[in-house]
């Protein structure tokens, strides 16, 4: 069994704006062999299509350049490589987030590009589990479980692959909790 850390960025917009359909424009993601270790990582920018220009608040709130995803590969060319790169055929893979908007985004952008995405089916949403395993009333933020279990948040807020690092420690500490 192998454990895929997965964490998305995508397009946004100022909360008290217009909001628009979202697209992916980083995916990133951490992948624990069976005995926990991480043993590689997938980190790539996607060029947006249906909302090419960054928002202001998107690029200050994720430090994401419009030069960046304007240089980046179409999310058709970035999923598959990232379904390459995570050996979802050659293993037995489990893919985990935190909170059900990446599972969302994923299926969303996958059905505007007609790309077919029933690995997403087997996705495992940690953010629930959290709040049941600590007697939560309701779900909290990442940050906030990081800080509760003292696990110090390494890298920038609001990308990819620091956001699935992150998440991959969490997941190292109360790995005896998750229900898999």
């Amino acid at each position: 069994m192998a454990y895929i850390i997965l964490d998305l960025e995508a397009t946004c917009w100022n909360p008290n704006s217009v909001q628009y359909e979202q697209e992916i424009i980083e995916i990133g993601a951490v992948f624990l062999d069976p005995f926990l270790t991480p043993v590689k990582q997938f980190s790539k920018l996607v060029k947006p299509i249906k909302h090419a220009q960054l928002s202001l608040y998107c690029k200050q709130l994720t430090g994401i350049q419009q030069i960046e995803v304007e240089r980046a590969k179409s999310f058709e060319f970035v999923i598959e490589s990232f379904l390459e790169w995570s050996l979802l055929h050659e293993n037995n893979s489990v893919f985990y987030t935190w909170g059900s908007k990446d599972s969302k985004l994923i299926r969303e952008n996958c059905r505007s590009h007609r790309i077919e995405c029933d690995w997403i089916e087997s996705l495992v949403d940690l953010k629930p589990q959290y709040a049941k395993i600590r007697n939560f009333a309701k779900p909290v933020g990442l940050d906030k479980a990081l800080k509760i279990e003292e696990i110090e948040f390494e890298g920038g807020r609001h990308r990819a692959l620091p956001d699935a690092a992150n998440l991959a420690k969490l997941f190292i500490k109360l790995f005896e909790y998750w229900e898999k």
